[in-house]
């Protein structure tokens, strides 16, 4: 989790490293990003929509 501003564009994904050595290969398997609505903005359409 982290805080982002508002209206700001973001890269988002997964990630693997090795502290140590050439690496590893990772595979990830049933990775999924979901959109989580913005608790503001639904309430605002609940008021003027």
């Amino acid at each position: 989790m982290s805080i982002i501003p508002n209206n700001v564009p973001v890269m988002v994904g997964m990630t693997a490293t090795s502290p140590d050595g050439i690496g590893f290969d990772a595979m990830f398997e049933e990775f999924e990003i979901k959109h989580i609505p913005d608790t503001r903005r639904l309430k605002w359409l609940e008021n003027n929509g």
